[in-house]
């Protein structure tokens, strides 16, 4: 009777398809069926062919594997370079010893460049899948929005209608709790995204991650690209200044004891006889403020500082001053007011002078290609006193690593670490900072 009265209600209404509710029911679950298909994440993203990703893969274990090799091979050079530290100074054993730093820093450069090549490898892999997440994501966006859609539609027709379309209760029910398991699955779906969202942001700090080590990387390259030029350097200035012969290498090593003994005496000597005119000369100093001015601008590097764990020369001395990148016939000031003790050229730190000041102290000005100051004269802070010079023979440059000018401060004849005179600068002046924080050297 029910039937017959709901029959008779609606008789002049419009009569909906028979299978209407199907169809769209239908539609509703293929839809579901593409954005779950879509969700559903697998090793190698869509889009992303499975040859690609392995011959990536592939070409990044290549270059670890390389790594590997190159870090067996310097492992094995420096373990020579000990083992000649630890025999008689000799020229031939410094010979060795250079030749095993120059193929340790060409290894190191190779290897730092492997890095590099490795890493951005990993970044267009990384990007690459990035990409992918998010078409997809853009696709699942628009099935699960044409998904909400055909759910809403059904929602507008009323349960009587819905009755009125079905052949009997039975598949009334039927659909209705499909269409609850669809809304179920929306919401799996919905979470599915979040997830791939998630996975998407991951990969995302991946790739920058990467490219902050490719950066560093860079960093790295730099700093060894600069020690393999030092060491080249070095070993070019050692055999024109000994001419290959051992007799000339030990006097050179004499001759640098005996300056670093003798200039003492000298510094203490002259502070007596010139005290009046040095306290004249220099205000700051005659105060006792013992602050210094650097003699060239630091700003382009700060190759070598007080007693340096990297100093090629290190296992025969310790290195005195500091060591400043300058170009050949780069001006060089004198660091503070005093008295021109001496122009002198030695066989170890070519043509240097140096400067008596007030409360006993001397600045050491070396590997200069051409002296402005006369010995026997007064200069204020800040007077030109030389060009700079260094590299490898060159007139003037001694035994160098390069263009730079090497500055000592010593106190009574002794040298002292330079920087505990001179205004503070920069970090990223040092070409080896973090190499100095590694080692917890004072900067």
């Amino acid at each position: 009777m029910l039937r017959s009265m709901l029959t008779r209600k609606h008789a002049n209404a419009p009569t909906s398809p028979p299978f209407k509710m199907n169809h769209r029911f239908q539609t509703a679950l293929i839809i579901l069926s593409l954005v779950l298909s879509a969700c559903f994440i697998v090793r190698v993203p869509v889009g992303l062919a499975a040859d690609d990703v392995d011959t990536l893969e592939s070409e990044i274990e290549r270059k670890q594997d390389r790594v590997k090799e190159l870090d067996s091979m310097i492992g094995s050079y420096k373990e020579e370079i000990e083992k000649r530290r630890s025999e008689a100074q000799s020229l031939e054993n410094q010979i060795a010893i250079l030749d095993n730093r120059v193929k340790e820093k060409e290894l190191s450069v190779e290897r730092t460049q492997i890095e590099i090549e490795s890493l951005s490898l990993e970044i267009d892999l990384v990007s690459k899948e990035i990409a992918v997440q998010e078409s997809r994501i853009s696709k699942q966006k628009l099935l699960i929005a044409d998904l909400v859609k055909e759910i809403n539609r059904e929602d507008d027709v009323s349960t009587i209608d819905i009755l009125l379309t079905q052949s009997s209760l039975s598949d009334f029910f039927t659909q209705l709790e499909a269409i609850k398991k669809l809304e179920r699955d929306l919401g799996t779906t919905l979470d599915e995204v979040r997830d791939v969202k998630a996975a998407l942001e991951d990969r995302k700090r991946t790739k920058q991650e990467k490219q902050d080590s490719v950066e560093e990387e860079r960093r790295t390259l730099r700093k060894d690209m600069l020690a393999l030029e030092a060491e080249m350097n070095f070993k070019e200035s050692l055999i024109l200044q000994t001419k290959e012969s051992e007799e000339e290498f030990q006097n050179i090593l004499y001759e640098l004891r005996q300056q670093q003994q003798s200039t003492a005496n000298i510094i203490a000597a002259l502070e007596q006889e010139l005290q009046d005119q040095l306290r004249n000369v220099d205000d700051a100093l005659a105060r006792g403020d013992q602050f210094l001015s650097w003699p060239i601008n630091p700003s382009s590097g700060i190759t070598a500082i007080f007693h340096d764990p990297g100093y090629p020369f290190r296992h025969l001395f310790e290195h005195p001053g500091v060591d400043i990148r300058a170009g050949m016939g780069t001006t060089v000031a004198s660091a503070g007011g005093g008295y021109v003790a001496w122009n002198k050229t030695g066989r170890m730190y070519g043509n240097y002078t140096m400067i008596v000041h007030a409360g006993g102290l001397a600045t050491v000005y070396a590997h200069l290609s051409k002296f402005l100051a006369s010995p026997d004269t007064f200069v204020d802070r800040g007077d030109a006193i030389a060009l700079s010079g260094g590299a490898a023979g060159a007139p003037g440059a001694g035994l160098s690593t390069g263009p730079h000018l090497h500055f000592e401060v010593r106190k009574d004849g002794i040298p002292v670490d330079p920087e505990n005179y001179l205004p503070q600068i920069p970090g990223s002046y040092y070409d080896y900072y973090d190499d100095y924080k590694k080692w917890k050297i004072r900067l």
